[in-house]
C-alpha cells in the first residue's frame, strides 16, 4: 500500500480515512498544518490530501510550510466556488484542486492522477504497522526500524511463531531504497531438502531428470530487491555452505551449471529458533550466523506485552465488524482479565483466530468469559470490586487496560507482601519494569 497524509477536520478525516483505506491506501491523518509539514519533511508519502475547514484554512498553511515547491503531490480540497483559494493553491504548488464535498470517486481519481505511476515507496511511521499499547515493548524495536531499513546489511528477525516476523520483514523492505524492487518470501521449512537448493538457486536445462528448461531461483527473482528467508534455521547443513557463498560473493550458481550469476539483493532472514544455541549444537554454521545476523531484531511474544492484548483484540473486533456486519462492542472486565493472564502460545495469530471465532458465533454484544475457550478459565478471577468500566456504546481500551494493569499489579504486590522483586516474578516482568509501572500508575511506594 502507498501512504497518504490527510489533513483536515475530525469528521471529514474519519469519513475519508475509512473510504481511502478500503480502496487500498494507507492513511495517516492529522489536524494541524504544522504537524503535517513536519511529517512531510521527515517521511515519504505518495500524496498529501489537505482540506480547508468551514472556519479554518489549511491549504495555504500546508503549502507554504514547504518553503519551496512541494516535493510530493498535494491535492487541495476547498469550499464550493472558492476560486481565489484554488488559484492561490495552484500558484503555491498544489497538483490539483477539488471541492470538499466532491464524491469519493472524484477524490480517488484526483489522487490517482496526482501520484506518479508506481507510486512512492512507503516510509511512514513504523510504529503504525502494529496495533499496540503506548508503553508496549514493541515501541523500542519499531523506533529502530528506519535506521535498520535504510542500511543494506542482512537482518535476522527472531521470535516465536505468530509474532509478525514477515510483517517486520516486509516493512524493512518497504521503508528501504529497494522498495520499488521485488520482495520474495521463501519458507525454508516448508520446502523438502531435496528441492530447496533448486528453489533458492535455480537450475539449468538437463540438470536432473525432469529439468526440461532453465528455471531461475528465488535469489535471482529477488534481484534488485529483498529476499526473505523465513525459518532460515531449517536449512540443512550441506546447503548452508552454499548459502554462505551466495551471501559472501553476491552471486548464485544454478544447479547443473558452473557459471555464477552476479545479483543484487538484500537478505532478511527469520527464525523461531535460538540460532546461537543451534550453532553450539552443531546444527547451524557459525560463519553463516554472523553473516546473516548483522542487524538482529527480536519480536517479543504476546505474553510479554499483556497491555497489547486488549488493544489488538478491540482493533480486530472493529475490523471484523466492518467487513462482516457484526456488532461486537467491547470486552467485559472479567473476560479481559482472563485474556491478559493467558500465555498465548500462538501469539497474535492465535488472538486473531479467537476474535474471528467469537465474532462469527456471537455476532453482537460484549465478549464475556463464557465466550472464551476452556483454556482461558484457569486464570485467577479478579476481586469483586475492580473499578473497570466498559462504556455501553463501545470501549475505551487505553483507560480500561490501565485500570486492568493497576489491578493486576496491586494483586501481585499484595500476594508478595509488597516485595517488588517477587511481585515482578509473579507478573512475568523484570523488577525495573515493575518499578516504572508502579511509579507511572501512582501505586503505593516501596516499603
Amino acid at each position: 500500500m502507498h501512504q497518504i497524509l490527510l489533513v483536515g477536520d475530525d469528521f471529514l478525516v474519519e469519513e475519508l480515512r475509512e473510504a481511502l483505506s478500503s480502496n487500498g491506501w494507507n492513511v495517516r491523518a492529522v489536524d494541524e498544518p504544522r504537524e503535517a509539514t513536519d511529517l512531510l519533511k521527515g517521511r515519504a508519502f505518495a500524496c498529501c490530501l489537505v482540506a480547508d475547514g468551514e472556519e479554518r484554512t489549511r491549504v495555504r498553511d500546508v503549502l507554504t510550510g514547504f518553503g519551496v515547491a512541494p516535493s510530493i503531490p498535494v491535492v487541495a480540497m476547498i469550499a464550493h466556488g472558492d476560486v481565489a483559494t484554488a488559484v492561490d493553491a495552484m500558484k503555491l504548488g498544489a497538483s490539483q484542486c477539488i471541492e470538499r464535498d466532491a464524491p469519493l470517486a472524484s477524490i480517488l481519481a484526483a489522487i490517482e492522477s496526482a501520484v506518479p505511476k508506481g507510486g512512492a515507496p512507503i516510509q511512514g511511521d513504523p510504529r503504525d504497522i502494529f496495533i499496540r499499547a503506548d508503553d508496549s515493548p514493541l515501541n523500542r524495536l519499531l523506533d529502530k526500524l528506519p535506521q535498520i531499513s535504510q542500511a543494506n546489511a542482512p537482518v535476522l528477525i527472531s521470535g516465536e511463531s505468530g509474532t509478525g516476523k514477515e510483517l517486520i520483514a516486509r516493512t524493512v523492505h518497504n521503508m528501504s531504497d529497494r522498495a520499488r524492487g521485488p520482495f520474495i518470501a521463501v519458507n525454508c521449512g516448508a520446502i523438502p531438502d531435496t528441492l530447496l537448493e533448486g528453489e533458492l538457486f535455480g537450475w539449468v536445462k538437463g540438470a536432473f531428470t525432469g529439468a526440461h528448461q532453465d528455471r531461475k531461483g528465488q535469489f535471482e527473482s529477488a534481484n534488485g530487491g529483498t529476499i526473505f528467508l523465513d525459518e532460515v534455521g531449517e536449512i540443512p547443513l550441506h546447503l548452508q555452505v552454499k548459502l554462505l557463498r551466495v551471501l559472501q560473493e553476491g552471486e548464485v550458481i544454478p544447479v547443473g551449471s558452473s557459471t555464477p550469476r552476479k545479483l543484487d539483493f538484500r537478505v532478511v532472514a527469520a527464525t523461531n529458533r535460538n540460532l546461537q544455541t543451534e550453532v553450539a549444537a552443531g546444527n547451524f554454521r557459525e560463519d553463516l550466523f554472523y553473516r546473516i545476523c548483522v542487524l538482529p531484531v527480536h519480536l517479543p511474544p504476546l505474553r510479554e506485552r499483556p497491555r497489547d492484548v486488549g488493544v489488538i483484540a478491540f482493533h480486530l473486533m472493529q475490523s471484523f465488524n466492518r467487513i462482516n456486519n457484526t456488532h461486537l462492542i467491547g470486552i467485559s472486565p472479567r473476560a479481559l482479565i482472563a485474556m491478559t493472564a493467558y500465555s498465548w502460545p500462538g501469539n497474535v495469530r492465535e488472538l486473531e483466530n479467537l476474535i474471528t471465532r467469537i465474532a462469527i458465533l456471537k455476532r453482537v454484544g460484549v465478549v464475556e468469559p463464557s465466550d472464551l475457550p476452556e483454556q482461558f478459565h484457569g486464570s485467577t478471577p479478579p476481586p469483586p470490586q475492580m473499578g473497570l468500566y466498559v462504556p455501553s456504546e463501545g470501549m475505551d481500551m487505553a483507560e480500561t487496560m490501565e485500570q486492568l494493569e493497576s489491578s493486576l499489579i496491586r494483586q501481585a504486590l499484595d500476594k508478595a507482601d509488597g516485595n517488588k522483586a517477587q511481585a515482578a516474578r509473579l507478573l512475568g516482568l523484570n523488577r525495573t519494569t515493575l518499578v516504572e509501572k508502579v511509579k507511572r500508575l501512582g501505586l503505593r511506594d516501596e516499603p
